[in-house]
């Protein structure tokens, strides 16, 4: 009985002793759990701070990131002020209890970084977007991350009522860290666009990565990638699709052709091509009031001879080729001119009269061939400069859209002594490449091929410097001929769209001015407005399939391809065909 009293006594000791202890570290645990606790209080303030500071400086959307995701700083990446960003954080930042983050902001630390994309540093050149706030196209193609830095001493209350201060932990922090970057969408708080990277925008991507003021300016900034066998202006013509000037064929034409070849060209690994059209007139002095080739459609030569003669301003013509019957080319002058009447007397001479009759009058057709269609990328493989983006979900667009910029006719744009412009042209896109067919697995094998073009660039009229699209030189027509089936877009807001789609498949979206026939007469489009086309009524139906009846399509399907979002529609379904006025999508 002793024995066993004795051991229920040092028990009691024992356990009296080590109370103290307990008691310690189960304050320890919970002082350690508290410190867990707040960090992740701390992290939640700083990833909202971060999302709010980088969304004020950049106008967009953002999103947390790693920080092995940050670009270091470069060439291309700059430190920049976060002062407006860390106003919009501090916003953030009151959750802290204790006062110690906002105090001089001596335990937060932030930084703002700025990607620039090269290609997209220019002042943009595309009235269409005129309209949107200035500081919209500073922030457009650039990327900003910004970084909230939060530190707090970490307390140990339970600690301190057992250790004397000698041994209380020193220095203990708890540092918690947040990156958000910008989502590169395209979209600014005065946008009609709710989400991803709108149309325009990316058309105006395009435009700034292939388009400078001149050829030589765009020259001086271009690089041949490594492994080209060629000069810098023989790659500039390859990647954006440039010929020597219009050709004047044996047939009394006038034309420019490009073939647009997936399997073969350098180009076709890119996230978007430019059709660049050649100056086919050059002056002295500037040319006003608008002035095209059109002045001359009625006259006969004698006066077309005399007319242009007598404008006083040294109108000749530039960039030509003048090709035999053979297709050979007889002569030809890039950036070479001649006088109006001088060259129709050398046509003469090679031709006849009737056929240079025929070709001095006659407008420029310019001609695009798909002859091959462009394989889906292997995204991953990509820079992001090189990929789109989904207007519905902000991420890369994983249908890889191929994007082909149409050139407008540029008026006026000065280079060396002389003006140069492009007369209006005639533009027909020949789809002679399948891009529908599908793999083993149901995918695409192709991209789907989006054509944009915004008309002829006409006289300043506002005086800001930039001549309007499709104002005061109105456009002629294009002509979308399928020779296959097709998956793409046209946009071509400003001009009116003939289509021949000869018993063809169509799948995606037309936005023209109007839609003509083949003789230039208007063709009416489905009177049903902002209606949701999922549920078509027989009605409904019979009317669009009336209306694709006139422009060829055996079957017409709408698609978006995650790269265009039309404003007055919801999942339009069959509704394909759409004119300015109606889309949405146009300023």
């Amino acid at each position: 009985m002793r024995g066993k009293q004795a051991e229920k006594g040092t028990v009691i000791v024992f356990f009296a002793l080590m109370l103290p202890f307990l008691i310690l570290f189960a304050g320890m645990a919970i002082d350690i759990g508290r410190s867990y606790l707040h960090k992740s209080y701390m992290q939640n303030a700083a990833d909202m701070a971060a999302l709010a500071g980088v969304e004020k400086v950049s106008g967009k959307k953002a999103s947390l990131i790693a920080v092995t995701d940050v670009p270091a700083l470069g060439q291309l990446t700059t430190a920049e002020s976060s002062r407006n960003a860390d106003a919009e954080a501090d916003k953030f930042l009151t959750l802290d209890n204790d006062g110690k983050w906002k105090t001089g902001r001596s335990n937060v630390t932030t930084e703002l970084r700025k990607e620039s994309n090269a290609s997209q540093n220019k002042t943009p050149n595309n009235p269409l977007l005129q309209k949107w706030e200035p500081d919209y196209y500073n922030n457009n193609g650039s990327n900003y991350y910004y970084k909230v830095e939060l530190t707090d001493d970490m307390d140990f209350p339970f600690a301190k009522m057992f250790l004397p201060e000698v041994l209380m932990p020193k220095d203990w922090k708890v540092k918690v860290e947040a990156w958000a970057k910008s989502k590169n969408d395209g979209r600014d708080n005065g946008s009609p666009f709710l989400e991803g990277i709108d149309l325009l925008t990316q058309m105006k991507e395009v435009e700034d990565s292939h388009i400078f003021s001149t050829f030589q300016d765009w020259e001086a900034h271009i690089k041949v990638p490594a492994g080209y066998n060629g000069n810098k202006r023989d790659y500039m013509k390859e990647i954006s699709f440039t010929n020597k000037g219009p050709a004047y064929n044996a047939d009394g034409t006038r034309s420019e052709i490009f073939n647009m070849d997936g399997t073969a060209s350098i180009n076709n690994n890119l996230r978007s091509l430019l059709v660049n059209y050649k100056p086919d007139f050059a002056s002295t002095s500037k040319l006003t009031g608008n002035w095209d080739y059109d002045a001359i459609d009625n006259m006969t030569v004698a006066e077309a001879r005399a007319y242009l003669y007598d404008l006083g301003i040294g109108l000749q013509l530039t960039n030509w080729r003048i090709v035999g019957a053979n297709g050979v080319a007889l002569e030809e002058s890039e950036g070479g001119y001649s006088l109006w009447g001088k060259f129709y007397d050398k046509l003469e001479k090679k031709f006849g009269q009737a056929v240079a009759t025929e070709i001095m009058l006659a407008r420029i057709k310019s001609i695009v061939n798909v002859i091959e269609p462009y394989a889906v990328r292997n995204l991953s493989a990509l820079p992001a400069s090189e990929i789109s983006y989904d207007v519905y979900t902000d991420e890369p667009n994983k249908i890889d859209p191929l994007f082909i910029r149409l050139e407008s006719e540029e008026y006026n744009t000065g280079s060396g002594s002389n003006w140069v412009t492009n007369t209006v042209r005639d533009i027909s896109i020949n789809i002679k490449a399948d891009n529908t067919e599908k793999d083993m697995y149901g995918d695409y094998k192709y991209r789907p091929m989006i054509f944009f073009y915004d008309g002829p660039v006409g006289e300043d009229e506002d005086g800001d410097g930039i001549g309007e699209r499709g104002k005061g030189r109105k456009s002629r027509t294009v002509t979308l001929t399928l020779e296959e089936d097709f998956r793409g877009i046209l946009f071509a807001p400003n001009s009116p769209v003939h289509v021949e789609g000869n018993g063809h498949k169509f799948q995606g979206i037309i936005i023209a001015e109007k839609f003509v026939d083949a003789y230039g007469n208007t063709i009416d489009t489905p009177s049903h407005t902002g209606l949701d086309y999922s549920a078509l009524d027989s009605a409904t139906e019979a009317e669009l399939q009336s209306f694709y009846a006139k422009l060829g399509f055996s079957e017409a399907k709408y698609d978006d391809f995650h790269a265009v979002r039309l404003n007055v529609y919801n999942n339009p379904n069959m509704d394909v065909a759409y004119t300015t006025d109606r889309s949405g999508i146009t300023i």
